[in-house]
């Protein structure tokens, strides 16, 4: 059940990284804290750890947005539950002994990492449909005993290019993804953009075959406050390939996978219901 937890709450270990560079600054000033390392600075090795993990969320927030080019005719929608599951490769690992003290910083006991979304689109008409996601998991409680919940949250726009259902059908998507973080361990601001185009063709009631190149953006603010208070901004950039298929055979429902390639690997599949 721990393992599970700390799988599905890749942002909790985040969290929890930073706040181990935050005390341990206490008794230590920012521009010594891991000179030990490597001979680099608080802020070097800080860097370090904050990108694997940023990329990382990068894969997550862009991956599983689409299962088809063509856009929902109006009020048309789709409804159900997607995993985005990430390959952990030596790219997301460091040198740092991270939470636990394990060896490969943050990710180092990992080798997949799957995050569920629930997720849901809505036709406007005029080809064009908005997505929403969402996920939220409580990591604290407030003195009064309430639950405070760590929650990513998403919304997107798809507008169909092409939809001539004789010719493979284009669309385009522009997302956005922010990460809520409870009050007492908000030090970090994350939140990742992407844009993606995407083809599909389908077999009538047996498939339909998809892929599609998109690049997110993502973004984090980290904020430390004690001993001194410093703020450190990081920014990465992620191309994304996919290729996958929806299985259409059975009316109403969706079932479909595919494999995401770039600078992170990893697989999505879904579930849910669906009406064009």
């Amino acid at each position: 059940m721990k393992h599970f937890r700390m799988i599905i709450l890749l942002a909790v270990v985040l969290i929890l990284s930073f706040q181990g560079l935050s005390n341990a600054q206490i008794n230590a000033g920012l521009s010594a804290y891991y000179v030990e390392y490597a001979g680099k600075t608080a802020e070097d090795n800080l860097g370090e750890n904050v990108e694997p993990l940023l990329s990382l969320f990068g894969y997550y927030t862009g991956s599983g947005l689409f299962n088809t080019a063509e856009t929902h005719s109006i009020l048309g929608f789709d409804v159900g539950i997607k995993a985005a599951i990430a390959m952990v490769g030596d790219n997301l690992k460091t040198d740092w002994e991270g939470v636990g003290g394990v060896k490969g910083g943050p990710l180092g006991e990992y080798s997949t990492l799957p995050l569920p979304l629930i997720h849901a689109g809505i036709g406007l008409g005029s080809n064009i449909e908005i997505i929403g996601r969402a996920f939220s998991y409580p990591i604290a409680e407030t003195a009064e005993g309430e639950s405070e919940n760590i929650t990513l949250i998403g919304a997107g726009i798809k507008y169909g290019v092409v939809q001539n259902m004789l010719l493979p059908r284009v669309s385009v998507i522009a997302s956005f993804h922010k990460l809520l973080i409870p009050d007492k361990f908000e030090f970090a601001n994350v939140q990742t953009i992407s844009l993606d185009l995407i083809v599909s063709k389908g077999i009538p009631f047996v498939a339909t075959f998809y892929g599609g190149v998109g690049i997110d953006r993502a973004s984090m603010t980290v904020d430390l406050k004690k001993p001194i208070s410093e703020s450190f901004d990081y920014t990465q950039s992620m191309f994304r390939g996919v290729v996958g298929v929806k299985f259409d055979f059975i009316p109403f429902v969706f079932i479909n996978a595919d494999y995401n390639f770039g600078v992170n690997q990893g697989v999505n599949v879904g579930l849910g219901l669906n009406l064009r």
